[in-house]
């Protein structure tokens, strides 16, 4: 056995049950089947997965939907199942992450026993309760977050809840018309929880086991309460045990492989491995696919950038989580199989996955890293594939689109980024769509194929790689290839855009987004007319544009057949708009011109940590007479800055700290500065105002009987000179325009202290100080 094979078996089935048979199948373990010191450690790994976010997708449901719900919220017909499922999926997730397999599928309560006691001391506060449910805030909830108190009580199961009755009830209804209309009907849904029509409140089964409870149980921050999560393992298997056993369910009884598109929860936007998946997109942001840099994704499954490691005993590690989501096992012949692609706002299956298209040097743009034999995966089980990986050498990717542009050097950090694909191929459960050209659409329609595409902009100074271009600019982002998807030509649109269903500040509110295009895609665009929307061009000669808004579009780009080019995007977030907020997504979407439908795109995920903030300072304004030089001193951050000093039509004039201007006329003159450390930057502006009018002279001053003055007014149409003494007297004398100069006696005036106020078109323009003796 090589190297590779060694690897590539070792993975990791983390989870399974073996149901000796279908009928009355349930997945899920009793809870009185673990140790009570078990029952305590997962008691306590629910209250540490449990966190203010969890709460509230609970709590807030109808404010994450956007839409006339009922009060019911998450508890209508066509939610409350299949949101539960998904729910505790997140909390599974967390637990094979943190080395507890053991946990998965989650164990239940059915309310037939007493409730295990060890929940009740679980969490800090040893009340079973996580702390984070008194500090949110929930729209659809009470503000009780007391300890449920009733660990002595059981629950009664209603008889229609056993087969065969249960295989006479339909899981409608299955649209929000029935729900918004409050008909509720005796559906499976509305059986296990206990809404009816005559008792739309009523107390069945799921709500009996929260009144059981009592405390928080008795609101919508029940999440918060360990055994919330037990009750509603004992509900999602009843609805299990109903899938697999009665015809209504639509199901054939046996398994289906599926990884997850995404990880949300909310209806109109989750996964729960539909056919097809009922979210529109984007399709490539799977969390199913990640990658290590080293050996430990089984327990983090945090995505990071793939590193090339010219040592061949060097590997990055792909991990792909499978699922069973099915009434029985799978086979164990079934087959994963996983490729990379560079990174690309427009790919087709196969042709850009499989090596058989090349870049204009002869680089493959993609290829199979390998093929899986997945073992045998128990319903409600994960297995995760872990997968070494060598990527291809950067180095062959120079000058990709024969552009002499430095961003695109090999320093830059495009050749680092890829997309992944991966397929569960199975003769029993195949691929149904296989319009691979329509990836999208490909990956939407077909739960067992996932893809993503998707890089990790980290602006830690501990990870942070070199940005690559100009010495005057620090821009850290990443390239993505754009264009041609089918190889029959085409006319597209660039989106720049924050994603929807976001928590958090968007990264456009804390963060510069600049986008710079290779000379090729800039000549499309100057060809198709400069067409976008919210955008600004800030750097011609460098094709560079910012997105002043959200979605920023640059429109009407024509490509020829199989042609791609580069465009980078990069962020510099603003010291004075910095929150805390440590993590933001962005994405780059490309659209049909025509039809604006989404041919792919790349999801950008930042990261910045915390960091003390800095204010750029360019000093108080100057104020020069014309022909005169003035220094400009911007002043230190305490900390290694790139300082950049720029004109009124925003020309980059000088990097320095220190330089020295002579305009011609007033100008404001603006400095960035920039933080080399992490590419964080500040603005600031000096005016420096060159006097039109002025005194240029007295002489003598002091002064006894005349003094010459020297003025300049001959650019105005009136002038005149206030000479005043404070609290005493004043002389006013006209100045002829068109002369510099005039002699004025001052034998008769007080000794003392004078203005000398210079007046040009009715305006105060400038002053002196006169003293007579």
């Amino acid at each position: 056995m090589n190297n590779l094979e060694k690897h590539i078996t070792r993975i990791a089935l983390l989870v399974g049950l073996i149901l000796p048979t279908l009928i009355n199948a349930q997945v899920r373990p009793d809870i009185y089947s673990f140790t009570p010191a078990q029952r305590a450690e997962l008691a306590d790994l629910i209250i540490d997965f449990v966190d203010g976010d969890i709460i509230k997708l609970h709590c807030d449901y109808t404010d994450h939907l956007g839409v006339g719900q009922l009060d019911y919220d998450i508890h209508d017909n066509f939610n409350f199942l299949v949101f539960h499922r998904v729910y505790l999926e997140k909390l599974e997730d967390y637990l094979l992450e943190h080395g507890y397999p053991q946990y998965v599928p989650l164990p239940k309560w059915t309310g037939d026993t007493i409730p295990p006691i060890e929940f009740s001391t679980a969490g800090p506060n040893g009340d079973g309760v996580d702390p984070d449910c008194g500090t949110v805030s929930c729209s659809n909830a009470g503000t009780s977050c007391a300890s449920p108190t009733n660990w002595n009580g059981t629950v009664a199961l209603p008889s229609i809840l056993q087969l065969p009755n249960l295989c006479n009830l339909d899981r409608n209804p299955l649209s929000y018309t029935t729900d918004n209309d409050n008909s509720f009907t005796d559906g499976l849904s509305n059986v296990i929880e206990g809404m009816t029509p005559a008792n739309p409140y009523g107390s069945n089964w799921h709500n009996s086991g929260h009144i059981t409870m009592g405390g928080v149980m008795l609101n919508f921050r029940s999440p918060a309460a360990a055994i919330f999560w037990l009750w509603h393992a004992a509900v999602d298997d009843k609805w299990k045990e109903w899938e697999c056993n009665c015809s209504k369910s639509g199901l054939d009884g046996t398994f289906d492989l599926y990884s997850k598109d995404h990880e949300y929860v909310i209806e109109y936007y989750r996964d729960q491995g539909e056919e097809p998946n009922i979210d529109q997109g984007p399709m490539w942001e799977s969390e199913d696919i990640w990658v290590r840099k080293q050996q430990d994704g089984l327990t983090n499954h945090e995505h990071q950038n793939p590193e090339y490691y010219a040592d061949p005993n060097n590997y990055n590690y792909v991990y792909v989580q499978v699922r069973n989501r099915g009434c029985t096992p799978s086979t164990g012949n079934e087959q994963l199989k996983v490729y990379w692609s560079k990174a690309e706002t427009a790919l087709s299956y196969p042709s850009h996955w499989d090596g058989s298209l090349t870049t204009s040097n002869g680089q493959p743009v993609g290829d199979i890293i390998a093929t899986v034999t997945l073992p045998i995966i128990q319903p409600g089980a994960s297995y995760v594939a872990e997968i070494p990986w060598q990527p291809v050498d950067p180095a062959n990717y120079v000058n990709l689109d024969n552009s002499t542009d430095p961003l695109f050097w090999i320093g830059a950090p495009e050749p680092h980024h890829f997309c992944l694909l991966a397929r569960i191929e199975s003769s029993a459960d195949p691929i149904t769509f296989t319009n691979g050209s329509q990836i999208g659409e490909y990956v939407r329609q077909n739960n067992n194929i996932v893809w993503k595409n998707l890089s990790v902009v980290d602006l830690d100074p501990n990870n942070i790689a070199p940005p690559g271009g100009w010495e005057d600019d620090k821009v850290f982002g990443a390239t993505v290839l754009v264009g041609d998807v089918l190889g029959q030509g085409g006319t597209y649109d660039l989106e720049f855009t924050n994603p929807d269903y976001y928590k958090g500040n968007p990264v456009t509110a804390e963060a510069e987004v600049k986008v710079t295009l290779c000379p090729h895609v800039w000549d499309k665009w100057q060809a198709g007319g400069f067409k976008g929307e919210n955008v600004e061009i800030v750097k011609e000669e460098r094709y560079q544009i910012i997105a002043t808004g959200s979605p920023a579009k640059i429109k009407n780009l024509t490509f020829s057949p199989n042609e791609r080019n580069l465009v980078h995007v990069g962020f510099n977030f603003l010291s004075r708009k910095l929150s805390g907020q440590e993590k933001f997504k962005y994405r780059v979407i490309q659209r049909d011109h025509a039809t604006n439908l989404i041919i792919g795109g790349e999801t950008y995920n930042i990261k910045i940590p915390s960091r003390p903030g800095f204010y750029a300072d360019a000093g108080a304004d100057k104020e020069i007479s014309q022909g005169e030089s003035t220094d400009l001193n911007a002043y230190d951050i305490g900390e290694t800055a790139i300082y950049n000093w720029y004109d009124p039509d925003g020309n980059l004039i000088y990097t320095g700290k220190d330089f020295t201007v002579s305009p011609e006329l007033t100008k404001k003159y603006k400095l960035e500065v920039i933080a080399e450390l992490d590419g964080v930057k500040d603005y600031d502006e000096v005016e420096v105002k060159v006097k039109e009018f002025e005194i240029l002279s007295m002489s003598p001053n002091p002064a006894t009987n005349q003094v010459s003055l020297e003025y300049k007014a001959n650019n105005a149409s009136s002038a005149y000179l206030i000479i005043m003494m404070p609290y005493g007297n004043s002389y006013n004398y006209i100045l002829n325009v068109n002369q510099s100069q005039t002699s004025i006696d001052v034998s008769d005036y007080q000794t003392g202290v004078y203005n000398v106020i210079l007046v040009c078109n009715g305006q105060a323009v400038d002053g002196s100080t006169l003293i007579v003796q």
